[in-house]
């Protein structure tokens, strides 16, 4: 069963063409682009969900993103 945002497709579309935007203009490569979003997902999961429920959000995001790059593959 696919889960149903809250947030529109457009709205998320923005956002990331925005962010990569950011990496494209300062020619960053892929390995310095996953250390600075890499950075960032840790700045707001740090600054924004609480300590006891950190471990938890960030092994459902590992699993969103692992699911992700398989489904990539297929």
């Amino acid at each position: 069963m696919p889960i149903v945002s809250k947030y529109s497709t457009a709205q998320i579309e923005k956002l990331v063409n925005q962010l990569l935007d950011v990496l494209h203009a300062d020619n960053a490569t892929t390995e310095l682009s996953l250390m600075c979003l890499g950075n960032a997902i840790s700045h707001v999961v740090n600054s924004s969900v609480p300590a006891a429920q950190r471990a938890d959000v960030v092994k459902h995001f590992n699993q969103a993103l692992t699911d992700a790059i398989n489904s990539k593959a297929n």
